[in-house]
């Protein structure tokens, strides 16, 4: 069963500003390497609403590229995350069935 990565990151305080300015050009990153994106969405404060981070399932062959991945991000370039944590998965359990 082939390992994972999932990249958590954790956005700077009072981020929303910075979030929005790069906004589009993350979009058009992610979008250009879905093939590589196994889920992908912004983490929410309490509230619901308010974004305070990003994570990502990435299908690639090691953590280098996981590393590439996450650095060439126009949020990590643009310096809207504060942490960046990037961990192999093995996943055994996904859309309601086991793997």
């Amino acid at each position: 069963m082939p390992v994972r990565y999932v990249v958590l990151c954790r956005d700077v305080p009072e981020s929303a500003p910075l979030r929005r300015s790069v906004l589009d050009e993350h979009r058009r990153y992610v979008d250009e390497r879905a093939d590589l994106i196994e889920l992908s969405g912004p983490l929410l404060d309490p509230d619901g609403t308010t974004r305070c981070g990003q994570l990502f399932v990435l299908d690639v062959p090691d953590r280098q590229s996981a590393e590439a991945f996450i650095a060439a991000d126009p949020f990590t370039r643009a310096g809207v995350f504060a942490t960046v944590q990037i961990d192999p998965l093995l996943p055994i359990f996904g859309n309601g069935r086991r793997t």
